[in-house]
């Protein structure tokens, strides 16, 4: 008898409208000893069923995929399904005394208007950083698991800010695996060897099973461990790409010789496969832009509802000198299939792991020195305003503006780049100035930060820094052609422009025609914010809520 225990799972993944049908991906991970596994599930009054197909075999288990395509049609749906081993619902335990067997999820009529979440930064980047955090530290995944509860509850909604989530962009680091060089794991040794010895040292066949478990491990570990979490994953369809922790911290910033040592080749082969896998949800994922058995990034564009989404993948080939690496081509051609079916009242979201628009990294010796005081190096020249990838952001920041105005004639399109990384909340924009011949040519594009869903804000020292070079002039870009943007970070009414909280964001079109970005953010020591805060005042450390910033563009 097989075992009905989900190990990890169930994953639910939108891959976009195909053929008069939205498809969506429900992937798990079972026990070793099942052999098959039957997908049920129901749309309306039909009862349906797919067979699940066994993707890869892991030392933890069997990891299954299955597909649901919807039809489009002019109502609302909701799809309600089942993960069926031997004939019986296989489950996992939430809490103790339950079982959880069943999940539902939304999917938008044709031409509604859809309600998007965004996430990043899913975990901590050392023990310290989780210690000093008050519980629960799944806070702000309990919240969206509560919004998303209740408006699957009551789908009549009149405002799609009611409407459920109908889908969630993970932006990068879902997981933390800088663990790997800690005391007992895989790399430890490694790690307290001579930078001359860590660049050759081998990697035996012992060795890269250890670091292959500990990747598999993390996931494990990081997504099981908050039952709101686990809702989230398996009852909104989410699209996912990775950033460097998913890797290790700073992955594709380090120095060349570094990452191509047999060490760091054996964790970037371990934490590609588990991506692949896990996030990206195998490499039939319809989304992707390139679909063979060895893709050589990740990028995706994806049609949904009122949204066109480009997902850049800025790890798999990201140098010291290059970020997007083979996946620049791949981007311009997403644009371009884009553009030949845009359809009017849709807006262009790029999403984009690290911001293109943040606080200016001065290259004034001082400057540089008071940023890495906090930052390491690798962390700075992760940014798109890093010296050696300013060409490359130019010519990114270019190909949007030209999608921007090839539309306007005929429909005008809003652009907004989504981004985490950088453990803050803000929003900015790119505005091209103004042609003296045609000075209605303008274009705009504009920069919506969330980080993170569980990562701390930076420390109160750090923040201070974090403003005194935010406070210097974002200075013009010059993209070649007589095109000059202007950039600007948005200011509050007390003059910040960052929002030190962990958050999460949400965005929506409104019956104004106008996109609002909701900012879930949590606070400290203010009681009575919500339900979960009668729970946190029984706590003898702070009380957790939360309060919503809300702007439209």
């Amino acid at each position: 008898m097989s075992s009905h225990n989900i190990v990890l799972g169930p994953l639910l993944g939108l891959e976009g409208e195909h053929e008069n049908a939205t498809l969506y991906s429900v992937c798990f991970l079972s026990e070793n000893d099942v052999d098959a596994a039957t997908l049920a599930y129901r749309i309306g009054k039909q009862n349906l069923r797919s067979e699940f197909s066994l993707i890869s075999s892991l030392s933890r288990g069997k990891f299954w995929r299955a597909e649901i395509a919807i039809p489009l049609t002019t109502l609302d749906q909701v799809c309600h399904y089942q993960i069926l081993i031997d004939a019986q619902p296989a489950s996992y335990a939430p809490t103790r005394n339950t079982l959880l067997a069943d999940w539902s999820f939304f999917c938008p009529a044709a031409k509604q208007r859809v309600q998007l979440a965004f996430a990043s930064c899913n975990g901590f980047s050392s023990d310290k950083l989780r210690a000093q955090h008050p519980a629960p530290i799944d806070y702000l995944w309990q919240r969206m698991q509560q919004q998303q509860a209740a408006h699957m509850a009551n789908v009549d909604y009149t405002e799609v800010v009611d409407a459920p989530y109908a889908a969630l962009m993970m932006g990068g680091d879902q997981i933390y695996a800088d663990a790997i060089f800690n005391e007992k794991q895989p790399l430890y040794a490694w790690s307290q060897k001579p930078l001359k010895e860590q660049l050759s040292a081998p990697v035996s066949d012992t060795l890269r099973q250890r670091i292959d478990q500990f990747y598999l491990d993390t996931y494990i570990r990081s997504w099981t461990q908050s039952a709101a979490l686990r809702y989230c994953l398996a009852s909104i369809p989410s699209i996912m790409m990775w950033d460097d922790h998913d890797i290790i911290d700073g992955w594709g910033s380090q120095p060349y010789r570094l990452e191509t040592s047999p060490a760091y080749r054996a964790m970037f082969d371990s934490a590609k496969r588990y991506f692949t896998l896990l996030q990206v949800r195998g490499i039939n994922n319809r989304a992707l832009q390139q679909r063979n058995t060895a893709p050589a990034h990740f990028g995706m564009t994806v049609r949904f509802r009122d949204y066109g989404l480009l997902v850049m993948d800025n790890r798999s080939q990201r140098t010291l000198h290059n970020i997007m690496g083979s996946g620049k081509p791949d981007f311009i051609q997403g644009l371009a299939e884009l553009q030949a079916g845009w359809q009017a009242g849709q807006k262009l979201l790029v999403l984009s792991g690290v911001p293109f628009l943040y606080r200016h990294f001065s290259e004034s010796e001082n400057n540089i020195r008071l940023s890495i005081q906090f930052d390491a190096y690798d962390d700075m020249a992760d940014h798109w305003r890093f010296s050696t990838h300013y060409d490359e952001m130019c010519s990114v920041l270019q190909r949007l503006l030209q999608f921007q105005a090839a539309l306007q004639a005929n429909t005008p399109t809003k652009v907004f780049i989504i981004s985490g990384d950088v453990h803050v909340a803000a929003s900015g924009t790119y505005r091209e100035q103004a042609d003296t011949g045609n000075p209605s040519s303008t274009g705009n594009i504009v920069q919506l930060i969330s980080s993170g869903i569980v990562h701390p804000p930076p420390l109160s020292m750090e923040q201070s820094v974090i403003r005194l070079a935010s406070s210097v002039t974002q200075p013009d870009i010059d993209l070649g052609g007589g095109c000059v943007l202007s950039t600007t970070l948005r200011k509050d009414a007390s003059g910040n422009r960052f929002l030190f909280h962990r958050n999460y964001a949400c965005m929506h079109e409104g019956s104004d025609h106008k996109v609002w970005v909701n900012w879930h953010y949590e606070t400290i020591d203010f009681p009575h914010a919500n339900d979960l805060a009668v729970g946190a005042q029984k706590l003898l450390g702070p009380t957790l809520g939360y309060q919503v910033l809300g702007l439209p563009y």
